[in-house]
């Protein structure tokens, strides 16, 4: 009988590979890299790009001109960017405000136990979000057409003079809100509606038990566990608003006079209507400057939460 021997096999090691030096560090890096490249092309490069105009006397008819470094931010103190600024704050805090207010109100009213058809509700609220800036301005620039539009004819019915909606200074900017309030609630609608979802039911429970009523649940209850969410929708929005450029571009192009015109418009006005890429790269980097002390204090304020 022949036997067999039995040869035994070196024993390895069951270090892990990195144990020979090359930390973790590299290979993080090294998979990283695709990215980092893309970024750099994609966004880093064009933004330090803008900057460097930014510093320039740069007409576009003349080419690049003599390097004025800060000169170009000095049309921070004129009263046409003052201007401006006053009507990018006010829409931003007008829309801001009032899609809160509506937003909430049916996110609270979609969180009722009792409400039928919830599902059906949400989808027609969230259709206005699914269509782009661009065709909602189309689409009540017609509706508020002062001789074609279905809104004059609907007030000529019950008596009421036709009104020049995009072109009177007293109702263009308010127009606009109308617009922009029934383009962007869905999305404070859905970030509310999904953190009232996500609330805990004991604390309501224990406060229903104890004879709150439904105002006390909401003010006492509801709303302080409800702040986290509510304040990073509040500066998700305000952010999206303060660059607001689609809708005005499509509705008024800034008219009548500057009623309605943002800080995004007054860059584009400059660098494409007046061919100064120079000044309209530095009032685009303020309005930058201002969106990421926006984003500073959201991501403060969701990483304490």
């Amino acid at each position: 009988m022949t036997s067999i021997s039995q040869t035994t096999r070196p024993a390895y090691s069951a270090a892990s590979p990195r144990s020979d030096g090359l930390s973790t560090g590299f290979y993080k890096l090294l998979f990283m890299t695709p990215t980092i490249l893309v970024l750099a092309l994609v966004v880093a490069g064009p933004l330090l790009y803008s900057f460097w105009l930014s510093l320039h006397e740069y007409i576009i008819t003349y080419g690049m001109g003599d390097l004025v470094w800060f000169e170009n931010y000095a049309v921070m103190m004129s009263d046409e960017f003052a201007g401006v600024s006053w009507v990018t704050m006010k829409l931003t805090v007008i829309v801001v405000v009032l899609e809160f207010l509506i937003a909430f109100g049916l996110a609270l009213l979609l969180n009722q136990s009792w409400l039928k058809f919830r599902e059906i509700y949400l989808l027609v609220l969230m259709l206005p979000i699914l269509m782009t800036p661009v065709a909602v301005a189309l689409m009540f620039r017609l509706m508020f057409n002062p001789n074609l539009g279905i809104i004059n004819w609907l007030l000529s019915l019950v008596g009421i003079p036709q009104q020049g909606w995009f072109g009177d200074p007293d109702l263009a900017l308010a127009t606009v809100v109308f617009v922009d309030i029934w383009n962007e609630t869905s999305l404070m609608l859905i970030m509310l509606y999904a953190g009232l979802k996500s609330l805990p039911q004991d604390p309501v429970e224990a406060a229903r038990i104890d004879g709150a009523s439904a105002f006390q649940i909401l003010w006492h209850v509801t709303l302080p566990m409800l702040k986290p969410v509510i304040l990073v929708t509040l500066l998700i929005r305000m952010i999206t608003a303060l660059k607001s450029y689609d809708l005005i571009y499509m509705l008024t192009q800034g008219g009548p006079g500057k009623v309605t015109e943002t800080i995004s418009f007054y860059a584009y006005r400059l660098g494409f209507r007046f061919l100064d890429i120079g000044q309209a790269a530095a009032v685009s980097f303020i309005l930058l400057a201002a969106v990421v002390v926006l984003t500073v204090v959201l991501l403060r304020i969701m990483r304490e939460n």
